[in-house]
């Protein structure tokens, strides 16, 4: 009988802690509240019998409206893509996905090493890179800065469907024109009805920390309950700034701020794709700048992981992230332990893929580092088959003392499914390397990246949909002129 090693889930919190702070988040919402800065949500939210105080918009949440609102949420959802055979289901002990960081509107770039302002045509290479990518399971937007303010969110999500097939996670400037985003997935997906039960699209929004919800986040949270669109409830809380210093402090206010959003989720539209994205932050208190590959956020990340298991719902954390400036030794570093902390605490999905400078700068060759990255931390939570054939007694029987397996069938058998195998990293002698020309992981990656942007073809929309799209869209953009 094959079975599969035990996941090696990384743990900092205790079953008591885990209650403590489940605890401590229902007396702060309950007794300090939070603001809600939206007149219909604290109507709805005193309707169902939260201590609203109008003047100042905080809502006080009894203790039962988050245990009701907590019964409802989805342990399992699919993030659907275009292609169904690049759909992401988040279950739970489920292998992780990725994404990349998104938002940027800055890039270094790929054939200068300058960095400068990113344009739309970087925009569309970018996807079309992505899309090619195994180590990228769905992506979120950047944004050029040639593109028009006003509908930049639409003329983004415009692109990513002419260049790709995944599923697109977005950013929204403002209600108004998330409506329209989701309207534009409905057209894509071929009706409302298709787009919620196969959500092509996805989303993220935040709260603003401490304990403050505005408009978007309201509308976002009840628009993609009625559209069945997942939603990152994204607290972020920056330790020593917005949130506490100490660690526990800040794990304990993003997890009071998870319950709220879920609690004005759930209420207004029970079932609905909600994920904990535990994105915890720290300021550098020497500069003031927000930290992203400070190895406390790992850990902070680590036990929002917990609280999400705790709650059955799925977790989405920071993965390769990195505070450098450029494609070097604290890149990768600090890339590749934020990322496989994540990925062992059980994250769903590991987040930033391509993302330099505190997420403010795309590079393409380092969202090639970061595809490999990803792949390398699915195989370590993957781990091995343990069955009779692969214990292998027999073999070492038969081999003996002395011998050796390489010639042997059952390494012929399975030396191809044992290693995980790389096209990006250098595994060869120096000899072969100085005749291939001495090449670094920067230089692998830029000439896979341009390859890639050479060669790969996404998958087309349909002309007619295409085109259809193309009229919804002007349509669109000049409804928000208004």
């Amino acid at each position: 009988m094959t079975s599969k090693t035990l996941k090696p889930y990384l743990k900092y919190l205790s079953d008591v802690q885990i209650e403590e702070i489940h605890e401590g988040s229902l007396r702060l919402l309950e007794n300090t509240g939070v603001m809600v800065d939206h007149q219909e949500g604290l109507k709805f939210l005193e309707k169902h019998g939260a201590k609203v105080d109008h003047q100042t918009k905080r809502v006080r949440i009894p203790r039962q409206l988050v245990s009701q609102a907590l019964a409802t949420v989805p342990d399992r959802f699919t993030l659907a893509a275009r292609n169904p055979e690049k759909d992401c289901p988040l279950v739970p002990g489920g292998r992780p996905y990725s994404r990349n960081g998104g938002g940027a509107d800055f890039t270094i770039d790929l054939e200068t090493g300058e960095f400068r302002p990113l344009l739309q045509a970087d925009v569309k290479e970018y996807y079309r890179l992505m899309d090619a990518l195994d180590g990228i399971s769905f992506i979120a937007p950047v944004f050029g800065q040639d593109m028009p303010v006003l509908g930049r969110d639409i003329l983004m999500l415009r692109e990513a469907f002419g260049n790709t097939d995944k599923n697109i996670h977005l950013r929204a400037f403002t209600g108004e024109s998330l409506k329209l985003m989701f309207e534009m997935a409905a057209l894509v997906a071929g009706s409302k009805k298709e787009l919620k039960a196969r959500p092509i699209v996805s989303l993220l929004e935040a709260p603003i920390s401490p304990l403050k919800f505005l408009d978007v986040i309201v509308d976002a949270l009840w628009l993609c309950g009625e559209y069945g669109i997942p939603l990152d409830v994204c607290v972020m809380p920056i330790a020593g700034g917005t949130g506490p210093m100490t660690m526990a402090g800040n794990v304990q206010l993003f997890n009071t701020e998870f319950l709220a959003g879920v609690v004005i989720s759930q209420l207004a539209h029970p079932g609905a794709p909600l994920q904990y994205a535990a994105r915890p932050m720290a300021m550098d208190m020497r500069t003031g700048f927000s930290l992203a590959g400070s190895v406390e956020l790992g850990i902070m990340a680590t036990a929002g992981a917990q609280m999400a298991h705790f709650y059955h719902v799925p977790v989405s954390l920071h993965g390769p992230w990195s505070d450098s400036m450029t494609h070097d030794g604290q890149s990768v570093l600090e890339r590749m332990y934020m990322n496989l902390m994540a990925a062992l605490a059980g994250a769903n999905v590991l987040v930033g893929a391509g993302m330099m400078q505190q997420s403010l700068v795309i590079s393409h060759e380092q969202l090639v580092i970061d595809d490999e990255i990803n792949r390398i931390a699915f195989r370590v939570v993957e781990g091995f088959e343990v069955d009779e054939e692969r214990l292998a007694a027999e073999v070492i029987d038969r081999v003996g003392p002395g011998g050796n397996f390489v010639a042997d069938m059952h390494t012929y058998k399975f030396l191809r499914s044992e290693r995980y195998e790389t096209d990006l990293l250098y595994r060869n002698s120096r000899v072969a390397w100085e005749e291939g020309g001495a090449t670094t992981l920067l230089d692998r990656a830029k000439d896979k990246a341009r390859t890639i942007l050479k060669e790969h073809q996404p998958n087309p929309l349909p002309e007619d949909l295409s085109k259809e799209l193309d009229k919804f869209v002007s349509k669109a953009l000049k409804s928000l002129e208004k």
